[in-house]
């Protein structure tokens, strides 16, 4: 692992003298992409994935507030999709929109926004909601929280698959 963060590193700097920002910066990217595979895991329903990245993020220093707006963020952006959609917004018009500069993003984005009716994005919103004043009002601290909220959100999903 070591090795390979400091090949990065080395790609990163592209010949010249490693400085701390440089470090800062890879550490960062990496860190971002991190949280994008645990939201993406938690919104794809896989619960042990999604479990594995909260841990190694929160091991890595991650702030629980972020990743909770991170998550947020994500499903916030799966019902701007839906509502753009039933609009019959073009895809293109609904990446600007968005404000999505890849074209990996946007088609994660659509297929998640397939993925979810809008009663059961309430009941996201309701659980987020839920999370955030947990937090903030210090009912359970932010690692527990989260880690209840994962299983939440998977769990319901697995529920209303088997009773459907």
């Amino acid at each position: 692992i070591m090795s390979n963060e400091i090949n990065k590193l080395v790609l990163f700097a592209s010949g010249r003298r490693i400085e701390e920002e440089d470090v800062r910066l890879v550490i960062s990217y990496a860190h971002q992409a991190n949280v994008f595979i645990m939201v993406d895991a938690i919104l794809e329903f896989k619960a042990g994935v999604a479990e594995q990245w909260l841990h190694q993020l929160l091991q890595r220093g991650a702030a629980p507030a972020y990743l909770l707006a991170m998550l947020s963020r994500q499903v916030r952006m799966i019902v701007r999709t839906k509502a753009l959609s039933s609009q019959g917004e073009p895809e293109r018009e609904i990446q600007h929109k968005l404000g999505l500069t890849s074209e990996f993003a946007l088609r994660k984005t659509l297929d998640q926004a397939k993925r979810y009716s809008l009663p059961r994005l309430k009941q996201v919103y309701k659980r987020l909601l839920d999370a955030d004043l947990s937090i903030k009002t210090g009912k359970y601290g932010g690692e527990l929280t989260l880690n209840i909220l994962v299983a939440e959100l998977c769990q319901r999903h697995q529920r209303s698959e088997t009773s459907s």
